[in-house]
């Protein structure tokens, strides 16, 4: 997420009022977010889904397919970008908890060969900087290469995935030796789909898997998120809805097996409220640790992962955002008041993710205003 996006969605913030739990039902006001978003001509489908005190709303708005009469539902499925790190992060919690690593240990205890690079001032990048973008690591590794960035908007993301779809973990730790660090890891955050994927690869070869084997048996399969899982698969290709880019043309799909720990996770609404559910209750360690402050942004701080907001009543929202070349997605959760909402679109621009944010708040405020009631 970027600042201007961070600083919009923290911007419309009021003062919050204090008040018990109590079941509160969302559906008009949803349904005119819903509707109101829709209407944009460039939008295609939009996928709601709204947790509180153990009650869940879905609201489904648009189409699946642009030219398709096919409303989608809580099942169908949606790319979610960088949400992909929240399970990444977690896998690194749990980790943690099982004392496998620690959090600030030395990234070149778990890398094969010399890294002399990856310090800075004698001060070397630790896991819990690769989990909450504090590293310093570029964006892409290789770097992105200049026929992708001179490229035309609508045909960035087809050179991305057929440049990035070549690579391997080979050409990953081959770029990664000549990485230049330019400050003191953990002084700042930068996006870094590069941090990600190398706490991927590190956490595979802590616990000698795959990362979506170690996703799946320690977060979806206990979770009963049965929907979610890394890259399109025929079996669940009718759930699958199709993205579209900024200019409104049908996107790829993120199915570059080298990016997918960087946000090749598939997912629904009604998964990913099972997740918002597991971060409320609180009863696992690695998801407590996982929602741990480790870095003071100032106006906002980052956890594994997850930004943190505290508000002035004390009260905090956890969240993240994610885009791939046609969706965008919105998870976040307030314990608080026991709620989360996560919001899935299949159209990605760069406004998507602030628009998302805001009608996130709206329902959070109108759950907040009226949780005594």
């Amino acid at each position: 997420m970027t600042k201007t996006v961070v600083f919009a969605i923290l911007l419309v913030l009021p003062h919050f009022l204090i008040a018990q739990h109590k079941s509160v039902n969302p559906d008009t006001l949803v349904n005119r977010l819903g509707n109101t978003f829709i209407a944009d001509p460039k939008a295609a489908g939009l996928s709601i889904g709204v947790y509180h005190n153990g009650n869940s709303y879905y609201y489904n708005f648009g189409t699946t397919a642009k030219g398709r009469s096919q409303t989608p539902t809580e099942n169908s499925l949606y790319e979610t970008g960088s949400v992909t790190k929240l399970f990444v992060a977690l896998v690194l919690a749990k980790a943690v908890v099982e004392k496998k690593v620690a959090l600030n240990d030395d990234i070149r205890k778990y890398l094969d060969g010399d890294y002399p690079n990856l310090q800075y001032n004698q001060a070397p990048i630790t896991l819990e900087q690769l989990a909450n973008a504090t590293a310093g690591l570029p964006d892409w590794l290789p770097a992105t290469s200049d026929k992708i960035k001179n490229a035309p908007a609508d045909s960035t993301a087809f050179f991305r995935e057929k440049i990035y779809g070549a690579f391997t973990p080979k050409d990953f730790f081959a770029a990664l030796h000549g990485v230049e660090l330019d400050t003191v890891p953990g002084f700042k955050r930068r996006h870094s789909n590069a941090g990600a994927q190398l706490l991927g690869y590190i956490l595979e070869k802590v616990y000698g898997t795959s990362m979506d084997k170690l996703i799946a048996k320690l977060i979806l399969v206990p979770n009963k998120m049965n929907s979610t899982s890394f890259l399109a698969s025929g079996a669940k290709s009718r759930s699958l809805t199709t993205g579209y880019g900024e200019k409104g043309a049908k996107a790829p799909y993120f199915n570059t097996a080298y990016l997918q720990y960087v946000g090749g996770l598939y997912s629904t609404t009604a998964d990913l409220l099972k997740f918002i559910r597991l971060q409320l209750e609180h009863k696992d360690p690695a998801i407590i640790l996982s929602q741990k402050e480790s870095f003071n942004a100032g106006y906002y701080s980052a956890c594994l992962n997850w930004l943190k907001y505290k508000h002035e009543n004390g009260n905090h929202q956890l969240w993240t955002d994610g885009g791939t070349y046609g969706y965008t997605g919105y998870v976040v959760f307030y314990p608080e008041i026991n709620s989360g909402v996560v919001i899935l679109t299949n159209v990605s621009d760069d406004s998507i993710a602030g628009k998302l944010g805001d009608m996130a708040y709206q329902v959070f405020d109108y759950i907040q205003k009226n949780n005594g009631r």
